[in-house]
């Protein structure tokens, strides 16, 4: 055959392929412009979405591994601003999206990075004894009648102004300790840097007191002494009329019972005993225990619907004047006294920025609740306080009213309330029917809220609650009907002396919510722990959550292949084989059966964290068991998978005798130049090391079971990056030890 006979036929040989590529291409550009023809049919929906890429700008931010200059957050900012307005009259409309999904973005970023340059305030270096000296923030009464007092420091002995941090936390166990707010007090104290994770991608505690100018936390030695009262200003006298409420309600209904009504009005949950915090964890119920969206409603709703009722009664007022926004304007001055007095934590000024929008709508004439009041709510809350998008209860308040918002506004649910609406009253049939479609409302949206904050419950708390729906259904009717109205009267009655009566019954009230979180506690199974999942799981979790939510035509249903693969990705990744706590004396082996085998049952936090990160329902004292490890008075020595010996010496001569037949070691004490030469072992982790990195973290590649030297590791320090709440190492005078870790090679 001739090469022109041979070039003649490709064609006809390639026509299939040609075909099939040309309606590939046919199909791809008919799908975008079904996408961006759905899109811009939404445009009304679209401010929707300007809270969700502020956070993504929120989240690039504190996902960066060093701190952002805040001059190039302002200068991307400004020119993103600046190609906006351009393209605000741009022919291509696409365009015009892109600068302004751009600038959302570098909204958020630039909101992160000013709010933790003008909350930053100095943070202990190191532990610190001595006498302190400063004003009393706020105190709550611990469960064991101990205080956590929170100081603003005047002097600190040995540390100059510049040094001292904004404010400090302390725990006091010594009892029946009187403090007031705003007073000055000095008492002997010990204060340590806040603690860094306890593992590599643990929960950072020193970020998150790092935006409540907090550099250091501790306890006291001795009782304080009263230097001088507290001032009279606003601040002190907001802080003492929650003190005074705060022991009214807990010294009047006494018990478990008291601690949860002073926590459902104050906010003060350290009385709560430990068991009843378990108890409504497991029956579903913790919510109850922070006031957000739920406590805000019932309080400043109950309040918006007795002064209607009440304004109703008269019939000049109700024909002739706008009752109702006389009503929600009360309302909103109510839930601000609320916030003033439950101390005004994260999630409580978010309900109060969506309840007071909710009232600011009726004001207007506008609608009171939809998916667009919670937009502007979350933006407002992003903007305020950015660093609140990592937190649990942003996630699970926001995820739980979307989802709400979204399945009541559904076509379906809309016809399936409509007969109800339309019935025909009956003296008898009428409190039935409201009776059934107040519990078949707690149940919808039991369940709606459930599955919308489950994911969110796991990644946090590594917690599902099988039996929330019934724990739900058993208590929520009392709150809704005795707790929170009884609540409300206390406090209006309680400056006349009136209020015993409405406490007595909202302490019955919840005596009857703990009686049904105890009973749905003990059931087999309530109680489900989970294994910590990877961060791009959520994302993908809540992306897909969002898309459904947030768009109401069809294309709405491709959220759910975001959800199938966050939930597939769940459990994927590889666990860690070895974990070392940031101060080498808790370390923990996994087994061939995937459980955690500990060195220690102390330090107690880090073990039942690391259980808990696992999935693992046993106590630190069950996987410390003696048959995991052998121990001395020189240190441990424990065998994980593949026979590799690791060796845990507490001292210099026990090190010197591990490093001729353990293959690796771990120490909370610094290895000597000389015995580093010598060691034979193949991995040694020393004081130095966790001093410089934290919590470390090592997984074993597939085939390198026995070689330690090939294991890969993770530290605290690479997972938080050069960030201004990260501890920097500095150097230590006479340091006669190597700070690294050391990898030698096997010995032949």
């Amino acid at each position: 055959m001739t090469v022109e006979s041979q070039n003649m036929g490709e064609p006809a040989l390639d026509e299939p392929a040609r075909r099939f590529a040309s309606a590939l291409l046919s199909s791809g550009q008919m799908a975008l412009a079904g996408l961006r023809a759905a899109f811009f049919a939404e445009s009304d929906r679209w401010f929707l979405w300007t809270p969700v890429l502020v956070g993504a700008g929120i989240a690039l931010y504190f996902a960066a591994p060093v701190e952002p200059p805040l001059w190039l957050a302002g200068t991307a900012l400004v020119l993103a601003g600046v190609a906006l307005y351009a393209a605000r009259g741009a022919q291509w409309a696409s365009l015009a999206v892109v600068a302004a999904a751009t600038f959302c973005i570098l909204l958020g970023f630039a909101a992160a990075t000013s709010r933790t340059a003008l909350t930053a305030a100095p943070v202990l270096q190191a532990p610190w004894s001595g006498t302190l000296t400063g004003r009393l923030l706020q105190s709550e009464v611990s469960n064991k009648g101990g205080l956590t007092l929170t100081i603003a420091p005047l002097t600190m002995q040995r540390l100059s102004a510049d040094e001292m941090p904004a404010r400090v936390r302390l725990s006091m166990r010594i009892k029946n300790v009187e403090v007031t707010p705003g007073e000055t007090l000095r008492l002997r104290a010990r204060l340590m840097p806040p603690p860094d994770p306890v593992e590599p991608a643990g929960f950072d505690f020193a970020r998150q007191v790092w935006f409540l100018r907090i550099g250091g936390v501790g306890f006291a030695y001795s009782a304080p002494d009263h230097l001088a009262p507290p001032p009279d200003d606003l601040t002190t006298r907001i802080a003492r009329l929650r003190s005074a409420i705060t022991a009214r309600v807990r010294d009047t209904i006494g018990g478990p019972a008291g601690a949860v009504a002073a926590a459902l009005i104050t906010g003060e949950k350290r009385a709560i005993p430990k068991k009843t915090v378990d108890d409504l964890r497991r029956a579903g119920l913790s919510h109850v225990l922070s006031i957000s969206g739920l406590h805000m409603v019932l309080f400043a709703g109950s309040l918006f619907w007795f002064l209607r009722a009440g304004l109703a009664a008269s019939a000049h007022l109700a024909l002739r004047y706008p009752i109702k926004k006389w009503a929600a304007a009360a309302a909103l001055g109510g839930a601000t006294f609320y916030l003033a007095i439950s101390g005004a934590g994260v999630a409580t000024q978010r309900a109060y920025v969506m309840i007071g929008l909710m009232f600011i709508a009726i004001l207007l004439d506008r609608p009171a609740i939809s998916m667009r009041n919670v937009a502007l709510a979350a933006l407002i809350v992003l903007l305020w306080q950015p660093e609140s998008l990592l937190s649990a209860s942003f996630h699970m308040s926001f995820a739980a009213v979307v989802a709400l918002i979204a399945f009541y506004e559904t076509p379906f649910v809309q016809n399936l309330l409509a007969p109800n609406r339309e019935a025909r009253r009956s003296r008898w049939l009428t409190p039935l029917r409201y009776a059934g479609r107040h519990f078949l409302g707690i149940a919808f949206t039991t369940a709606v809220a459930g599955f919308a904050t489950g994911a969110y419950s796991a990644f946090h708390f590594n917690n599902i609650e099988p039996y929330s729906m019934v724990g739900n259904l058993g208590a929520l009717p009392l709150v809704s009907f005795i707790v929170m109205p009884a609540a409300l009267v206390a406090l209006v009655l309680m400056p006349f002396g009136l209020d015993g009566p409405a406490l007595w019954v909202m302490g019955q009230g919840i005596d009857v919510m703990l009686a049904v979180a105890h009973f749905v506690s003990s059931l087999e199974g309530a109680e489900g722990l989970v294994a910590s999942a990877p961060l791009p799981a959520l994302v993908l979790v809540t992306f897909g959550g969002l898309w459904m939510a947030l768009w109401r035509r069809r294309w709405r249903f491709f959220g759910v292949l975001p959800i199938v693969m966050g939930l597939m990705f769940w459990s994927s990744g590889t666990k860690p084989a070895l974990l070392i706590d940031r101060d080498g004396k808790l370390v923990a082996l996994r087994g061939a059966d995937d459980t955690l085998r500990l060195s220690s049952a102390r330090p107690a936090y880090t073990a039942e964290a690391w259980l808990r990160h696992n999935g693992d329902h046993r106590a630190p004292k069950e996987a410390a068991s003696k048959e995991f490890r052998t121990c001395d008075v020189l240190g441990c020595i424990m065998r994980a998978e593949g026979n590799v010996l690791v060796a845990l010496p507490t001292s210099l001569d026990a090190m010197r005798d591990d490093c001729t037949r353990a293959d690796v070691i771990v120490t909370s004490i610094g290895m000597p130049r000389s015995l580093r030469r010598s060691c034979k072992s193949r991995l040694v982790v020393d004081r130095f090391d966790l001093w410089r990195n934290g919590a470390i973290a090592f997984t074993i590649p597939a085939g390198e079971v026995s070689n330690p030297e090939n294991w890969e590791r993770q530290t605290a320090r690479d997972m938080r990056g050069d960030r201004p709440w990260v501890r920097k190492p500095t150097a230590r005078k006479k340091v006669k030890a190597e700070a690294a870790t050391t990898v030698k090679p096997a010995p032949q």
